[in-house]
């Protein structure tokens, strides 16, 4: 989406570019390109932003990635925090192949940079190639950087075994590096593919909870098959659909309430399962029925999965009156991932905010806070916040710190709709930033990243540390 954000500092945000100069700024910090035309990240000089006090902007580094064509550039960039790490992990494009390069979130020296991947070839149809998408998984406390995509091609299994069927076949492919690499060339720990015949559309991977949660709906069908994959394990545990069950739910109450239902992710003690019908948990532990939030319809509570993040599932209940989504606000309840237990819950509608394609569920760098849509949680207070109506105005928030200070963007009556605010977790109340400020869309323990404004193809970024 080209806003009038962009267009107001694309001169400002070119000059300082063109200061920084196209070549030999790599060098100086001490890193290596990846390949490309030009050098794809470099220490001062360097451009800036008018970031949040919190910030240090005179000091820090940038980074771009030039080979994102201009269609791509409204969508949220392949850029991500790997905070245990300490690295901020970038896909970069090299010929028809692809690598990731993860640098260090304070210098951006570059610490380790993948072999090339070439992603699955596109399906009958398209011309465009395929590009992977960039993934940060934890899995028992162990942090890895995934590539995947959705083509079709021929790769190993987790088990080992290529997969059935001729190149041809459709497959969801990924690649796994551990997030603590070093060196260039890195090659993965694990190569995956997952036979799945589906639209490209259709196919979702999460990487929250204890792993990676892959669901794809085949044509003409109702409710889509899942696979979970186990890194550490070299495995992978396919459920295709009408076959995912959660006792004793299931039991002696009809194979329909339990004919279709998916795999929304992994908990240390084995796969969430969500069912069509509502209801969700892990088979033999524990369900979500036995932990119902107050204000709800208990004769249609409709409880499903909304998200998982780190230790815990984010779930969406049904109002005392209406059903959640269709024209009543749901309440969003917190349940602990490994037991169940609900920690806290209120009525949100995470619809509401301006629309910006930078919005994303996200965990602070320590776990404790996250942030989705208009919901905020501090999990260590069991506490949370709905930015639906701030003075009748909504928030959609970006990222949160380990200081509990959030950022988003609010809408407002100015040309491009919202204007950027700050939003401490402790009160959980909105605070206006100047106009023209920029809030970090990634938050490290030790800086946070900023996209500098800009038209056209490419995407430039600037990382500065932390007060």
């Amino acid at each position: 989406m080209k806003t009038v954000r962009r267009a107001v500092a694309a001169a400002v945000a070119a000059g300082l570019l063109a200061a920084c100069g196209s070549g030999g700024a790599d060098d100086k910090a001490g890193n290596g390109a990846s390949g490309g035309s030009s050098p794809s990240a470099g220490a001062s000089p360097k451009p800036s932003v008018k970031a949040p006090e919190g910030f240090d902007t005179t000091k820090g580094w940038y980074a771009s990635l030039d080979w994102l064509p201009e269609e791509r550039v409204s969508s949220r960039p392949p850029v991500e925090a790997v905070p245990e790490a300490g690295v901020v992990a970038f896909l970069q494009r090299k010929g028809g192949s692809y690598v990731v390069e993860a640098r260090d979130a304070v210098t951006g020296k570059l610490r380790w940079s993948s072999a090339q991947w070439q992603p699955p070839a596109p399906e009958d149809g398209e011309d465009e190639d395929v590009v992977p998408q960039l993934l940060v998984v934890n899995e028992d406390g162990r942090e890895y950087v995934a590539l995947w995509a959705y083509g079709k091609g021929k790769g190993e299994a987790a088990s080992g075994a290529e997969t059935s069927g001729d190149e041809e076949s459709k497959v969801v492919s990924f690649v796994f590096y551990p997030a603590d690499s070093s060196g260039k060339d890195v090659a993965p720990v694990r190569t995956v593919a997952i036979p799945a015949d589906a639209d490209k559309s259709g196919v979702t991977v999460d990487a929250g909870g204890n792993g990676v949660a892959v669901r794809w709906l085949r044509p003409m069908h109702a409710a889509p098959d899942s696979a979970t994959i186990d890194i550490s394990e070299n495995r992978v545990q396919t459920y295709a659909e009408g076959k995912v069950e959660l006792p004793p739910v299931c039991a002696g109450e009809g194979r329909d309430s339990c004919s279709s239902g998916e795999v929304a992710g992994l908990s240390p003690d084995g796969p969430v399962v969500a069912l069509d019908t509502g209801g969700f948990g892990v088979g033999g532990v524990w369900l979500s029925r036995d932990a119902v939030p107050p204000g709800t319809n208990s004769a249609a509570p409709g409880d499903r999965v909304w998200q998982i993040l780190g230790g815990h599932v984010i779930a969406s209940w049904n109002p005392p009156k209406g059903v959640a989504g269709w024209g009543a606000t749901a309440v969003m309840a917190v349940h602990d991932l490994k037991s169940g237990k609900l920690k806290t819950s209120l009525r949100c509608d995470t619809e509401a905010g301006p629309a910006y394609g930078l919005f994303k569920p996200v965990l602070s760098p320590n776990g404790r806070y996250a942030v989705a849509g208009t919901l905020a949680v501090d999990f260590e207070r069991d506490q949370a916040h709905c930015l639906d109506d701030q003075a009748a105005a909504p928030v959609q928030l970006v990222s949160v710190g380990d200081d509990g200070i959030a950022y988003g963007y609010q809408k407002a009556d100015s040309p491009s709709g919202y204007v950027p605010v700050a939003v401490p977790l402790d009160t959980g109340k909105a605070q206006a930033l100047p106009k023209d400020a920029e809030i970090p869309f990634l938050s490290l323990q030790e800086a946070g990243g900023f996209e500098l404004p800009g038209d056209g193809p490419g995407k430039q970024f600037v990382f500065h540390p932390r007060r």
